[in-house]
């Protein structure tokens, strides 16, 4: 056995640590001398709070009474308050009484201080002349020595105790939990029983012996026993009812609970342990709120108990309260944690989910510093610290090592293989993560990471038997449901990824990832206002969810609430939950995205501020400087981003946006190639490599990029596709064709058959497009980008006949896509059919500050003879979209056929100083010559 498993402790406060006797006499009358007689009498029956009260009124009346001060200090300490008790102590020994009588409880009253160090150096080498308080003293400083791990001087000194006192219980307690550190468990037991046939009534035997049969792993039944042993001998020992509690909590006996917070309330009345009970209870139930309530109390009754300090973080942390969780449990570390590895543990997520990867590590590093074995847990959160921190690395190495403290540790297998899956090695992965599922601890982690590789890699058969086992196994969870309508989905098949969806909620109706599912569906379909009823219920089934409430939010916007009230909303969502991230750095994109940089960076430094060590909240203030042209500024934003993230590539990117900010396509390139240094293989630092190469007519290096990353993934489309492009820029329409079948033949996906279908038209081979065309349409006939960009490939040619049936396509598809609604629209304005206002209308509605569909509303209502609304529209687009200068011929047209010559020549005149940027001019100089 090790050691590290026995916490050597007093086996109960002064009524086992110290056996002193006391004379009763009876009482009487109202005299000093008649009150402590009294408060001994109290004492006698265990009473020891209202003892307390008789010393205390007998001191009032004569203060010079040292017994009562001796005694007074005794009774404190019983009922649980030793810092009292040292006070009352120190006092009487002040007033020098006996140092028989005094060693005894002084050493106690250190030991639960947790002074054990200065009480060893203070007695250890005492010697009392009464045998009886000499054994007390002795068995105190076993029980001291034990709790510093010198277990050699920890037996001498229970020899010794025992030799003045062979009845002295405290030793033989002592010795047992000695043999219970030499793995002797047998002869630890042995010993107990010794103790309790020397003294039946005493309730300390049962009460060690129930904690040796619980570190020996004994049933859980024959452990509760001994604790009710003890509750028989002495119904107020606190040590029993906790943890009766705590063996109850761990089966979720909830009302067995309720039943011992019963007891607890009936034998003592006024501890603060049934605020305790009463928090651990509402936790278990998830009434947050009461548990929350009762930990207030707690801490207002004692605020540097370590116990209390780290339920008041857990309860913090399940609320989402993650900076509060870790301000209680900081605080429990400092004064000493009863449990250092779960205290410490809990205070790295806690520290992890506020945002504060460096100081979560600072949590966590002294465990792993101590080079002893470790809980997996440990290892675990470290990895995700690591990951945080962008040291994959060290986060691969830390999950290996929860691996092999236990092996049966699926999140840490599972992050291991998600681990080979990222660098390539699929199959193995694969291997492992079936035997992780085949496992009955984190089965459905693993299952879930099954599932999700094989829909990005289209194996949707082998997908379907693993959320098969999933729903075997878990019938009434929302995952499977949800996984086989991403499935349906994939597959085109909307109404029944719908289905799957909503039955996937009916399961659980706080599931987001559904909610989030279904209601992209209802916002394809043109359905923005049921969007928002899908989230607020999500929200009044979770509403301690900051996510729901931020998707909420979000559909409102998209659903066209006014730019103000959403400012509100998110500056309230701010408000309610001020120790999540989401809602601050939504709120900064808001901003951002109403062109207010000013305020933006106002809000993100208030984000950095009370995230001061959060890379995101860094990151946010630094496009805000960015937004607002402080390009230095923004640089030592990511510069100081870099610093909280080593080992990342994320900082170097945002340094390529200071520099292409500055129009500087050199020092973004450069920038570009130190990301590649970083991490060779970064596939979005190669992506725009390739586009800032092309652009600056490096043709021949971006090409060669490109055959680079077709050898670093030989088995991906991404390098073929790249070749396509450039060799398409190029005008190697053959070499463009070759590549983008190739690409084409390795991942058959929508973005690579348009690109290979324009490749094809350019090339003049016309039958294998429509060819790819007709193939890809009947295999797909929801592939609503293929069909806009069809209907385009036709409207450029003017072939209205043949854009029609292709936007109508991708409506049927997507009602809500106001791309096909404008151009339909215009389509049909321009080929004198009707409908053409009524589907610009609609697209506006969907679209209100679209410049072009501004643009196309405009044209209709000019050409029906309603020029103040065209006008209307027109300005309103240009305002949009100011560099658009075909917006200003249509104004400028818009205002000759409504007789406003001056107003006309006036942005005539402003598009001629164009020049030859603007192609039109022929258009122009025949206006301006009309005026």
């Amino acid at each position: 056995m090790k050691n590290d498993k026995v916490r050597f402790v007093p086996v109960r406060l002064l009524g086992v640590v110290l056996a002193a006797s006391v004379l009763l006499v009876g009482c009487g009358g109202q005299s000093a001398t008649q009150l402590v007689e009294s408060g001994k009498a109290r004492m006698q029956k265990k009473e020891y709070k209202a003892a307390s009260i008789e010393f205390k009124n007998a001191l009032q009346k004569d203060s010079s009474l040292v017994e009562a001060r001796f005694l007074l200090g005794k009774a404190l300490l019983e009922s649980g308050d030793p810092q009292g008790a040292w006070v009352e102590l120190s006092k009487a020994r002040e007033a020098g009484y006996s140092n028989d009588e005094l060693v005894p409880p002084m050493a106690a009253t250190l030991i639960l201080r947790g002074q054990v160090d200065k009480f060893v150096s203070e007695y250890a080498d005492v010697e009392l002349t009464v045998p009886k308080r000499q054994a007390e003293l002795k068995a105190a400083l076993a029980t001291a020595y034990g709790a510093q791990g010198k277990y050699a001087l920890a037996r001498t000194a229970a020899d010794a105790a025992l030799q003045a006192d062979p009845n002295n219980v405290v030793a033989q307690l002592a010795v047992a939990r000695l043999l219970l550190i030499s793995g002797d468990k047998a002869g630890a037991l042995a010993q107990i029983e010794q103790a309790r046939k020397a003294q039946p009534d005493s309730a300390s035997p049962w009460l060690a012996r129930a904690e040796t049969l619980q570190l020996s792993g004994a049933d859980t039944a024959e452990v509760m026993a001994a604790y009710h042993e003890t509750l028989k001998r002495e119904p107020t020992n606190l040590q029993a009812h906790i943890a009766i509690f705590s063996l109850l909590s761990k089966q979720r006996d909830l009302a067995g609970m309720d039943q011992q917070l019963a007891d607890l309330k009936k034998a003592v009345p006024g501890t603060p342990y049934i605020n305790y009970f009463g928090a651990t209870l509402a936790l278990e139930r998830k009434d947050l709120k009461t548990a929350l309530e009762n930990a207030q109390q707690l801490l207002k009754m004692a605020p540097d108990s370590p116990r209390f300090l780290h339920l008041a973080g857990v309860i913090e942390y399940e609320r989402g309260a993650y900076q509060q969780a870790a301000a209680h449990l900081g605080k429990a570390v400092s004064v000493g944690p009863l449990s250092p590895v779960a205290t410490r543990t809990l205070l790295a997520r806690s520290l992890l989910r506020a945002g504060d990867p460096r100081k979560a590590l600072t949590a966590v590093q002294p465990l792993l510093d101590a080079k002893t074995p470790l809980p997996a847990d440990v290892y675990s959160v470290a990895a995700d610290v690591y990951l945080q921190l962008g040291n994959g690395e060290a986060a691969k190495k830390m999950y290996a090592s929860a691996v092999k403290a236990n092996p049966g540790d699926a999140r840490g297998r599972t992050a291991l293989a998600l681990a080979e899956i990222s660098e390539g090695r699929t199959e193995r992965a694969m291997t492992e993560l079936k035997s992780i599922a085949a496992s009955a601890d984190g089965a459905n982690e693993a299952e879930i990471v099954m599932v999700m590789a094989h829909i990005r890699s289209g194996r949707f058969n082998d997908a379907l038997t693993v959320l098969d086992a999933m729903e075997r196994k878990q019938p009434g969870k929302p995952q499977a449901p949800f996984f086989r309508g991403r499935i349906e989905q994939s597959l085109g098949h909307r109404d029944k990824a719908r289905e799957l969806y909503e039955q996937s909620i009916s399961r659980q109706p706080s599931y987001l990832p559904a909610t989030m599912a279904v209601a992209a569906l209802d916002q394809e379909d043109g359905k923005p206002a049921v969007v928002v009823s899908r989230f607020e219920k999500l929200v009044a089934a979770d509403p301690l969810s900051a996510n729901a409430l931020m998707a909420l939010i979000s559909a409102r916007a998209r659903a066209g609430a006014k730019a103000d009230d959403i400012q509100a909303q998110l500056e309230a969502a701010v408000k309610r939950f001020p120790d999540a991230d989401s809602p601050r750095l939504a709120l900064v994109a808001n901003l951002l995205e109403r062109g207010e940089p000013k305020a933006a960076l106002q809000a993100a430094t208030e984000g950095v501020a009370r995230f001061p060590e959060d890379p995101k909240f860094v990151e946010v203030q630094g496009l805000a400087e960015l937004a607002a042209g402080d390009l230095n500024q923004a640089a030592q934003s990511f510069s100081k981003m870099a610093a909280l993230q080593p080992n990342s590539v994320g900082p170097l990117m945002r340094m390529v946006d200071v520099h292409a900010a500055r129009k500087d396509v050199p020092a973004a390139i450069s920038q570009l190639r130190k990301v590649l240094v970083v991490k060779p293989d970064y596939l979005p630092a190669q992506v725009r490599l390739v586009t800032l190469l092309s652009r600056s007519n490096k043709m021949d290096e971006a090409l060669a990029l490109a055959k680079g990353i077709q050898a670093q993934s030989p088995g991906e489309p991404q390098g073929w596709t790249f070749e396509g492009d450039l060799q398409a820029s190029k005008g190697n329409g053959a070499a463009a064709i070759s590549a983008f079948k190739t690409s084409f033949a390795k991942r058959p996906a929508e973005e690579t058959v348009l690109k290979l279908h324009r490749a094809l038209i350019v090339a003049g081979q016309t039958a294998e497009a429509d060819k790819l065309e007709a193939d890809w349409l009947s295999k797909h006939p929801d592939a609503s980008m293929f069909s806009l960009y069809l209907g385009d490939q036709a409207m450029s040619r003017k072939d209205f006949a043949r854009a029609e049936p292709h936007y109508r396509r991708v409506l049927a598809i997507q009602p809500a896509n106001v791309i096909a609604l404008n151009n339909l629209a215009w389509l049909l304005h321009r080929s004198g059919k009707p409908g053409a206002l009524e589907m610009s209308e609609k697209a506006l509605a969907l679209a209100p500050n679209s410049d072009a569909v501004l643009d196309t509303v405009a044209e209709i209502q000019a050409a029906a003879g309603h020029l103040d609304k065209a006008l209307t529209m027109q300005r309103r687009a240009i305002q949009l979209a100011p560099e658009q200068p075909m917006h200003r011929l249509h104004l400028a047209q818009y205002l000759v056929t409504n007789g406003q010559k001056a107003q006309a020549k006036q942005e005539l005149q402003a598009l001629a100083e164009l020049g030859t940027s603007f192609p039109r001019q022929d258009e122009v100089q025949k206006l301006l010559a009309s005026l």
